[in-house]
């Protein structure tokens, strides 16, 4: 009996083949052993298999003695995102379906929230084939993914957001967008929007919305009767037809084409290339109007130093009401601080006139008791802190009058046209009512004389 030892070309398997020459001899355990070890396999012999076929031979047929280990391939890497849970806002037992179609349709992240996990794709273990040689597994490969802005891989792989925008997961890439943009309006397919970044509206605000945002706003549309608020930017839009409802805010600047029914609010200026008609207007510094179309007529404006438009008022005698001067927030503080230094004064008095009396006791006994020792002590410190407080707090009221002054001198209602009766124009405290049409007309005050003074407008 011959017997002849088969490995397969990947090295990871020894078959043992018999044949019959006539010769019967017994085939024992050890011989098959011993031909597996000239033939160099040294891994993975199966000895169970070589009793078995010792005790009963079978020839002309592969019989298995010997198997390697193959290596377990590497997993991919893979994304997770994880989801954000859906929750319905309701009042009264009615769902805002404004809300629900907002949260539906936009993922807004926070800076530090975790978004998601990575996992890497792990190497595999190797195997061994049946010469006690190490067989390499394959690599799992990386996701097919890119992280991109505001996103940072922590080492266990969670993805943590490192600003606040809008979670976007497009195509092969993961990022986060400080600028969100609606491509037709806000209405109920796109619900509130309250977005921590800038923000663009191709089409229309529709009544009853929200639009909030972070840093600046810009609508190519029309605002009607809806809300717009930019916490640290300005806003530019087309117009608002406001209707006497919502209302538009900005930090800054507010540009617009026109203004109507409005209730309009910035922390600068406000800007429109058309008319502004019956609506209430506030700014901080200035109002203006260009064009040949910038009419101001109805409503009332508020603001610290101009406004300028090409016609205020109309032949109607519609009541046009513009006042100018020191913000009532400002008036605010200076009146708090009048009142907070007129306080300071008289305690510190009452507290050196303790102190002076204390220190004629310790003069006449050399030394105060333990208890008066405490409130000198005490006293002393609080009149150290009401002077600094009173000379900071006598600083900044000497800044904002210094600034009340300056706008006096500099501040003006420019009609480039003409301004119309029915208009009443309040400059800080002084009052004028124009009775009758007046062209190319400037309003300044008139210090000397302590009124509204009109003036020739010289400009183009």
């Amino acid at each position: 009996m011959k017997y002849e030892i088969k490995i397969s070309p990947d090295k990871m398997m020894a078959s043992i083949i018999l044949r019959d020459d006539g010769i019967n001899y017994y085939l024992t355990p050890e011989d098959i052993l011993k031909a597996l070890k000239e033939s160099g396999v040294r891994y993975g012999i199966l000895y169970e298999n070589i009793k078995k076929l010792v005790e009963k031979p079978e020839f002309d047929r592969p019989y298995v003695v010997a198997v390697g280990k193959r290596p377990i391939e590497g997993d991919d890497g893979k994304l997770e995102i994880y989801q954000e849970n859906l929750t319905k806002n309701k009042e009264k037992g009615k769902v805002d379906f404004r809300e629900m179609a907002a949260k539906k349709s936009r993922r807004i992240v926070k800076k530090g929230d975790v978004i998601g996990k990575l996992t890497r794709p792990s190497p595999g273990i190797p195997g061994m084939d049946i010469f006690g040689d190490p067989v390499k597994p394959n690599p799992g490969k990386p996701a097919p993914v890119k992280i991109g802005a505001g996103i940072a891989i922590k080492q266990d792989g969670t993805l943590v957001a490192e600003k606040e925008g809008m979670l976007v997961v497009k195509n092969d890439e993961v990022y986060i967008d400080d600028v969100l943009i609606i491509k037709g309006d806000v209405d109920y397919s796109t619900g509130n929007i309250n977005f921590p970044g800038f923000v663009e509206i191709n089409g229309d605000v529709k009544p009853g919305f929200v639009v909030k945002a972070k840093k600046d706003i810009t609508i190519k549309g029309i605002v009607e009767a809806a809300t717009v608020i930019s916490f640290e930017g300005s806003i530019e839009l087309t117009g608002v037809k406001g209707q006497e409802k919502g209302m538009i805010r900005a930090k800054y600047n507010i540009k617009a084409k026109f203004l109507e029914n409005a209730h309009v609010e910035a922390g600068r200026s406000i800007e429109v290339e058309g008319p502004i008609t019956n609506s209430n207007i506030k700014a901080r510094e200035k109002v203006i109007l260009k064009g040949k179309r910038g009419v101001l007529v109805g409503g009332v404006t508020l603001t610290s130093n101009l406004v300028e438009a090409e016609e205020i008022g109309s032949s109607l005698g519609v009541r046009t009401v513009i006042e100018i001067g020191i913000d009532p927030e400002v008036r605010e503080k200076e009146r708090l601080l009048t009142t907070q230094i007129t306080l300071d004064e008289e305690n510190l008095n009452k507290l050196f006139s303790i102190l002076r009396d204390l220190k004629k006791l310790k003069d006449i006994r050399g030394k105060l008791p333990e208890d008066k020792e405490e409130t000198y002590k005490k006293v002393s410190q609080t009149i150290m802190y009401l002077k600094n407080m009173l000379d900071q707090n006598k600083r900044e009221l000497f800044k904002i009058r210094r600034e009340y002054s300056n706008a006096k001198k500099t501040a003006k209602v420019i009609a480039r046209k003409v301004i119309h009766p029915g208009v009443e124009v309040m400059m800080f405290q002084r009052k004028i009512s124009i009775s009758k049409p007046i062209n190319k007309a400037v309003l300044v005050i008139d210090e000397k004389q302590d009124r509204i003074m009109v003036k020739a407008y010289t400009g183009s």
